[in-house]
């Protein structure tokens, strides 16, 4: 017998919480509870990542939000707070003993000191707590699982919107002092760095200085946080400074201060994605060589670069690697589906790549790699199923369809 469903292809906003796409965790992490999730830790941001991992595991709803203590909430970096459906000792173990945020550089020492069973930072192992790790006997295992960037960031009032490679190296050498030298105002430059083994600080000294001698420019000193560049470069018309793009876009974009292009390519997420930004940089996890491979920490630590870990990824907003676009089209697209003699017939203006089709206990029964908008399915199903396709590499349908 046909059967034909009319299915609306829903593309979400980066942003968006729970939807119709909704991430599949597989059955090896199906065991994941509150009493056995792994204490992870790591950079102030890529705290989002890690709630959202932590909500996808556990079942819990989320939003975003901007903090509600400070004089203007909506200049506040905005954070993932999950909707808990536990009890209060639950919530409070989660919060405080299982989801830490220490930071960049301590929580590598965390890990080290195994105080914490894996980390999701902006940045490698640093030299120091390489020298660190080697005077503990202590090995990390480490992967990149996802793309950012470093954005350079001035002050709205300053009329300069690109800098070169060369001029960015030049201003940190001391060798340009000037706005005037690069197109701006006649003023002295006032660059600034950021502590040292911040993980801003280290991209920027690897990525950006390569080796050269920075000149001994003031650190930013308003508390020493994530948006330190933010308070700071706001208020001075003569600033500079650096910043995670993905902190800068996601996390803050206020727009209370303005991040420049490098060398011509402006900084935006699509530049990012197609690579043409200089400054693009990896978004690492790292657990210790001695884990037991059979823990839950060990076990979310191969899923993160998963297709469904990856989904996660994308969804936090971060650019993942296993991916086209980066980016989920804002717009709708309306498909025609028909099931008929066990084959799947998909009218969509985009060529599907894959399709998947999971049975109610979460097991794959079918599925293969698609070159065209028709696919036979070589088995009998019967009952109610799973349907996914992917197209461009993201995953846009997941219904359930009755065979």
């Amino acid at each position: 017998m046909n059967k034909r469903l009319i299915i609306l292809l829903f593309f979400f906003s980066i942003l968006s919480c729970r939807g119709e796409d909704e991430t599949t965790i597989p059955a090896s992490l199906r065991d994941v509870t509150i009493s056995n999730f792994p204490v992870i830790d790591g950079s102030n941001s890529t705290s989002p990542l890690r709630y959202i991992l932590m909500c996808k595991l556990l079942g819990f709803d989320y939003e975003w939000q901007s903090s509600p203590f400070i004089q203007n909430p909506e200049e506040a970096p905005k954070q993932v707070e999950p909707k808990f459906t536990c009890t209060e000792d639950e919530r409070r173990e989660l919060l405080t003993k299982r989801l830490l945020n220490s930071n960049t550089h301590q929580s590598f020492v965390n890990l080290i000191d195994d105080k914490v069973e894996m980390i999701i930072t902006a940045r490698s192992i640093s030299r120091d707590e390489k020298v660190y790790a080697e005077e503990q006997g202590v090995t990390l295992i480490e992967k990149p699982i996802a793309r950012d960037a470093l954005a350079f960031m001035v002050n709205l009032k300053n009329p300069v919107n690109n800098l070169s490679i060369e001029q960015i190296q030049d201003i940190y050498t001391g060798n340009i002092v000037n706005w005037a030298e690069v197109g701006g105002l006649d003023c002295e430059m006032k660059p600034y760095v950021r502590d040292r083994n911040s993980g801003s600080q280290e991209k920027f000294e690897m990525m950006v200085m390569k080796g050269l001698t920075i000149k001994d420019f003031p650190e930013m000193q308003i508390g020493r946080t994530m948006m330190t560049p933010y308070y700071q470069i706001e208020q001075d018309t003569a600033g500079i400074s650096f910043t995670p793009f993905y902190y800068y876009k996601v996390m803050v974009g206020s727009g209370s201060t303005k991040a420049i292009g490098v060398n011509g390519v402006a900084m935006t997420k699509e530049n990012v994605i197609n690579g043409t930004y200089p400054y693009t940089s990896n978004i690492y996890t790292a657990v210790r060589s001695d884990i037991d491979k059979s823990s839950v920490a060990y076990r979310l630590f191969e899923f993160l670069t998963s297709e469904e870990g990856q989904a996660i990824v994308d969804e936090s907003g971060y650019v993942p690697l296993q991916t086209t676009t980066g980016i989920r089209a804002l717009g709708r697209e309306t498909a025609e589906l028909e099931y008929s003699n066990h084959a799947i017939n998909i009218s969509s203006s985009t060529l599907p790549q894959r399709i998947e089709i999971v049975d109610l206990s979460g097991k794959t029964v079918f599925r293969s790699v698609i070159s065209s908008h028709s696919l036979s399915i070589p088995l009998e199903l019967c009952g109610l199923h799973i349907l996914k396709v992917w197209l461009d590499n993201n995953l846009i349908l997941h219904r359930k369809i009755v065979f």
